[in-house]
């Protein structure tokens, strides 16, 4: 199955026009039995990889909060995991890109059992602590680092390139199932066993998914496994690189191919706008509306991202990928625009929708992209760089967000603030408004950037001006 790699410096970028295709075109063949079937084991391994994790991220929660009652100790665990990520994430793309991709995602899975039994035995001996949980937190975070872009080297791979879009939504599905279930299924854990019952179940999830992955891996052949035999090809870089080196050599790839980092960038710059605006959306709700309310705002958005991921896996998406890209950022920015001018639960649920369900199928087709252009021994490094500023976005989402919305936006909207009279008099004054400033700012600037991106003809035919970095 697999094909010659084409290297991304043999290749000259053509800026010659082409055709501009369909973006939806008949299915080729489809892959073979054993594609198909080693997919499906490794997609049931992260879903199970997944879905325990949400889990347990909710349930620590509720379990540090019901202790101590204060917010900033939960949001100090959220921290304590991004910050854990991103430390992990240059080993992860050497790791993923040098070394038997089957023993790196097996070791990761044995370092998350031993560290969920560990939580367990100290839940039994009655010695939990919380900066035990900040412990926890911050190695399942790192581990999750390090096997993830293990899995998407080794999908990318063997499935081939056309389905790689499909590849996303499938995997956005699973992620919209557990988002929607996790919570319930911890809850109920939770108040018939407690955080132990919830532990154990993770380690039943752990071990499924690790049997899982690793007869995945044994049986998808050498060349997806990785390693010093099969990982390499002519003029990477030795098996013994270091990890820095390995980072920078996604970095080497990102200047070669200029494209690729302003996709990188303009990536970040959105979610950093849409996080913001997001993470927000219980405060925005809660200011002036009940917690069933939130419920069935959160709860229509979530559906939002299913029926997006769905589409993306059932319509055959192979061209046009960037356009897809842009778009769908285009319709999400303008529903958090909308979303913070409206001040009713029926324009936040049409938001919410909207808003998933355009942002599951922009990151479907974003992963997909990503994994057809990265160059083939570099894939593990590239994958690793997206996932660190992502990170960091959040983290910086996390430290200022809060801070904006609460010191700044929603005093200056209360009567007597420093707005009310100007912004205050179209957009509304009360409880809620500055967060719905923030909101109707995010989208907007999300929206100048996407639609300057549109116009950019270099950056709108980015799939066929960058060479693919692999053909499985």
């Amino acid at each position: 199955m697999q094909q010659a790699t084409v290297p991304a410096a043999a290749t000259t970028p053509r800026d010659e026009p082409v055709p501009s295709p369909s973006l939806i075109t008949p299915s080729p063949p489809a892959p073979s039995l054993r594609t198909r079937s080693t997919f499906a084991l490794l997609w049931l391994s992260e879903t199970a990889f997944d879905l325990g994790t949400t889990l347990v991220s909710f349930a620590v929660g509720v379990w540090i909060f019901s202790r101590t009652g204060s917010a900033q100790d939960y949001s100090f665990s959220v921290l304590a995991a991004a910050l854990a990520a991103m430390l992990a994430t240059p080993f992860a793309g050497a790791l993923a890109d040098r070394h038997d991709r089957r023993w790196v995602v097996l070791s990761c899975d044995l370092a998350a059992i031993a560290g969920t039994f560990a939580i367990v035995l100290a839940l039994t001996s009655g010695r939990l602590g919380i900066g035990a949980l900040y412990a926890y937190a911050a190695v399942a975070s790192a581990v999750g680092a390090l096997r993830r872009p293990a899995i998407r080297v080794a999908v990318s791979r063997f499935v081939p390139r056309d389905r790689f879009a499909q590849v996303g939504g499938l995997t956005g599905i699973s992620r919209a199932l557990v988002q929607v279930g996790a919570p319930a299924a911890a809850g109920f854990l939770m108040a018939r066993m407690g955080l132990q019952g919830v532990m154990a179940m993770q380690l039943c999830l752990l071990l499924a998914g690790a049997a899982l992955v690793f007869a995945a891996l044994t049986r998808a052949g050498g060349d997806v496994r990785g390693g010093p035999r099969h990982g390499l090809r002519a003029g990477d870089p030795p098996v013994r690189t270091s990890p820095w080196a390995s980072f920078s050599g996604a970095l080497a790839y990102l200047r070669e191919q200029p494209l690729m980092a302003a996709l990188l960038g303009y990536g970040a710059l959105v979610q950093c706008l849409l996080v913001l605006a997001t993470t927000l959306v219980t405060p925005l709700v809660l200011s002036t509306h009940s917690s069933d309310v939130l419920g069935l705002v959160m709860s229509v958005g979530i559906v939002g991202g299913l029926l997006g991921s769905v589409l993306v896996a059932t319509a055959f998406i192979r061209r046009g990928l960037m356009r897809w890209v842009l778009a769908c950022d285009a319709v999400q920015c303008a529903a958090v625009l909308a979303a913070g001018w409206a001040t009713t639960p029926a324009w936040w649920c049409a938001a919410a929708f909207v808003c998933l369900f355009c942002g599951s199928t922009s990151v479907a087709c974003s992963h997909a992209l990503w994994m057809r252009k990265a160059p083939m021994g570099r894939q593990g490094s590239v994958f690793a760089l997206i996932t660190a500023s992502n990170m960091a976005v959040m983290c910086v989402v996390l430290l200022a967000g809060g801070w904006l919305a609460d010191a700044v936006l929603e005093p200056a909207l209360r009567p007597g603030g420093a707005l009310v009279s100007t912004v205050g008099a179209w957009f509304g004054t009360g409880p809620g408004r500055g967060i719905g400033l923030l909101f109707f700012v995010s989208g907007a600037i999300g929206l100048v950037l996407t639609v300057l991106a549109l116009g950019h003809p270099r950056l709108r035919r980015l799939e066929t001006l960058v060479p693919d970095g692999s053909e499985p």
